[in-house]
């Protein structure tokens, strides 16, 4: 009777404690470089060369002009409402490149309509409110970015659960891997 009752405290206390929330990781579904600047490359302006199809992605911000990563998401599966994302956080690779000492890694709403193998400096203009931002080090892999705020509106107001992010830097140069490589951006998506 005594082991009856101890299993069944124990069963009970089980019952009592909240269940750890649930996580779910995505890599990025598409993934671009996109340069706004007045240079020419070659015959061409560089920002309306395309840079959707490369091994790699770059940011930086030197001499009033931009280079920024555009990165598109959905929302794993079986994620049905917004109320039940606690959190959502931006992984980004170790850099293969990054400038010597620190840095700031900010990521910004992005419209979601884009195409990865067109997008370019002039078909997608950065819009959107910052939704956080970390510092990073070198070619150190940088902090999760909190997108907690884009990851619920999307579930509550794409179909499919998809959309997009700007990631800017604050400085010189610093070039991820693009998921060309095998090795995406992710999405940590927490639920409760």
């Amino acid at each position: 009777m005594k082991l009856l009752s101890s299993a069944a405290i124990s069963l009970l206390a089980c019952a009592a404690v909240p269940a750890a929330a649930d996580m779910k990781t995505v890599g990025a579904t598409k993934d671009a470089t996109v340069v706004y600047n007045l240079q020419q490359c070659g015959d061409t302006p560089c920002a309306l060369i395309n840079h959707g199809m490369e091994p790699t992605l770059s940011a930086s911000q030197q001499n009033g002009e931009a280079v920024r990563i555009l990165l598109g998401f959905t929302l794993p599966a079986g994620i049905s409402s917004s109320d039940s994302i606690t959190s959502c956080q931006l992984q980004m690779q170790r850099p293969v490149q990054g400038p010597s000492g620190q840095y700031g890694l900010t990521a910004s709403e992005a419209l979601g309509s884009w195409d990865q193998a067109t997008v370019n400096g002039l078909s997608s203009l950065p819009t959107g409110k910052v939704l956080g931002s970390v510092q990073a080090t070198g070619n150190e892999r940088p902090n999760a970015i909190d997108v907690t705020n884009a990851c619920r509106d999307a579930a509550s107001g794409s179909s499919d659960g998809s959309f997009s992010l700007w990631v800017d830097t604050s400085g010189p140069a610093v070039v991820f891997p693009s998921m060309k490589t095998g090795a995406a951006s992710m999405l940590r998506v927490f639920t409760k």
